[in-house]
């Protein structure tokens, strides 16, 4: 809205958003407190927004027995059809007047790569001004710097970020040139010792400090900034996050998931899937380790200047770096998939190219059946538990289908298809069950073997710690907000916010009964297309 405000819905999804986020062991921000501006004096903003009419208006999707289609075979008009849908979007329709409130969260730091990157490039301003590091004592070299902030108060008016404690005095960088002594890399060196003692203290800024090797600091740091964001990543693949906007300015250096606007937890898989209308092919579910190595870049990027300044090759670093950066990036989404199907514990090279293969089978599988993502691993963890390796259960494949497939329970409520699998996909969805569940065992029978007078965790046990039950599906979150603001003159109803936030608490767990019947359930089918819940801007 422009106006600086946040409003009771964006901070409701925020707030729950990131404790989720903390439960689900994938590192984040901390939401501290949310506040809303209530009663009869209360303070209100208009949003745009999406109309009842726009909710309810489907996007105009062909069918398989399209005239348009009709060159492509069965399996082609699918795959068309679901990359059709998850791109399918609108923007909103209408104003809406909404109670204004904020959510305070916390962190160590709130450093963004994007900081590292504005002061990095006031660095090479000076550079070309200067040239070849010969500064002009003359010259005015004040550029509008002064009115940079270092730390922030606010972002984006959808909450308050605060930095707990100042850094230690800054060292003085070592005149050793006119660059050094200038004031825009002075700041950058700064911004990088704050950096590291607020975020990788034991790794970048103790053991660096006193003898001030800014380029040690800088080269720890990159190595454990690399690590944390892939690891980061990584947990949003793992649980079917989508941050929506993940740029250098949306990255913190800590690796803590930031920015709660335009996210979502995947209903429908889908590569490129992503709840905000702006998100683009580049941000999109699958697409997210890809982003997260360009912010990376632009780290090394930034921190290049203080590197060569104290001695560095900046080609070698940056060639050293980038290649480290795609290897362990690219290899992120395969390790998620590893763990998912429980593979991540027998013989390496032999779990890798069984997971590689069951995923080469079961991701077109997902996305053209339109696979409800957390349903699908969960209802996984329940097979490997009714058939575990552990406890010799006879495998059967047909009632391993029958159970993944929900048929205990009512399959328009737990079936992690939304779509009605072709007699071929059901048997490529068998013969994948059994060539999983073969791997799973020889998995397990390696651990038994490798630790033979320990207690070895079995293979459901494992599976369960990494696909949750209970993820914040969007139309929970709808249902939150919608009650929490009924309007201006009416009392909020908070009791789905407290409800969800308890259910938060316990992703991994089986919940109540009343939690299972009412959360452990595939999408609604009229949120899976409806502006708001389906998508938003």
């Amino acid at each position: 809205g422009a106006d600086g405000r946040a409003v009771l819905r964006s901070s409701i999804r925020e707030f729950l958003a990131s404790e989720a986020m903390h439960h689900l062991g994938v590192c984040t921000t901390r939401a501290l407190s949310l506040i809303v501006s209530d009663g009869m004096d209360g303070n209100t903003s208009q949003r745009p927004w999406y109309s009842d009419g726009a909710r309810k208006r489907l996007p105009n999707l062909p069918s398989m027995d399209d005239p348009r289609l009709k060159q492509y075979s069965e399996k082609q008009r699918r795959e068309i059809i679901s990359q059709l849908a998850a791109q399918a979007k609108a923007d909103p329709d209408t104003l809406v007047e909404e109670k204004c409130a904020i959510t305070c969260r916390v962190s160590p730091s709130f450093v963004r790569i994007g900081h590292l990157d504005l002061f990095a490039r006031r660095v090479e301003m000076w550079q070309v001004k200067n040239g070849n590091g010969k500064m002009d004592e003359s010259a005015d070299d004040d550029d509008g710097d002064d009115a940079a902030v270092k730390t922030k108060a606010a972002e984006d008016g959808e909450g308050m970020e605060v930095e707990r404690t100042p850094t230690p005095q800054q060292p003085q960088a070592k005149v050793t040139s006119p660059l050094m002594e200038s004031r825009q890399y002075q700041e950058l060196e700064e911004l990088l010792w704050h950096a590291c003692y607020r975020e990788y203290y034991n790794e970048a800024y103790w053991p660096y400090w006193e003898s001030k090797d800014a380029k040690g600091a800088a080269l720890a740091l990159l190595d454990a900034a690399m690590c944390k964001i892939v690891n980061m990543v990584a947990g949003w693949i793992r649980v079917g996050f989508v941050q929506g906007n993940f740029n250098a300015d949306n990255c913190l250096i800590g690796g803590r998931t930031m920015d709660y606007g335009p996210f979502g937890f995947l209903d429908v898989y889908h590569p490129l899937s992503a709840k905000w209308t702006g998100s683009g092919e580049h941000f999109g579910f699958m697409n997210q380790p890809s982003a997260g190595y360009a912010n990376f870049a632009v780290l090394v990027e930034s921190l290049l200047p203080v590197i060569e300044a104290h001695g560095g090759n900046p080609d070698e670093v940056r060639e050293e770096m980038l290649a480290k950066a795609s290897a362990v990036f690219s290899e992120s989404v395969d390790k998620v998939v590893r763990t998912k199907l429980g593979l991540d514990g027998g013989p390496p090279d032999l779990m890798a190219k069984e997971a590689d293969e069951i995923w080469e089978d079961l991701e077109p599988l997902l996305r053209t059946g339109r696979g409800d993502w957390t349903l699908f691993w969960r209802q996984l963890t329940y097979v490997a538990k009714e058939y575990s390796p552990a406890s010799g259960a006879k495998p059967n494949y047909d009632k391993m289908m029958d159970l993944l497939l929900g048929a205990d329970r009512c399959p328009s409520v737990v079936n992690p298809f939304y779509d009605s699998l072709t007699k071929e996909n059901k048997a490529t969805l068998r013969s994948i069950i059994e060539k999983w569940h073969k791997a799973l065992t020889k998995c397990h029978e390696f651990n038994v073997e490798q630790s033979p007078d320990a207690a070895v965790v079995p293979p459901e046990e494992r599976m369960r710690l990494v696909n949750p039950k209970y993820i914040l599906r969007e139309w929970m979150l709808v249902e939150a907000y919608s009650k929490a603001d009924a309007g201006k003159f009416i009392p909020g109803d908070y009791s789905t916010i407290h409800e969800l936030f308890e259910l938060c608490k316990d992703p991994y767990g089986e919940g109540t009964p009343e939690m299972h019947e009412k959360y452990y359930r595939r999408a609604p089918d009229e949120t899976l297309r409806a502006g708001g819940t389906a998508f938003m801007s």
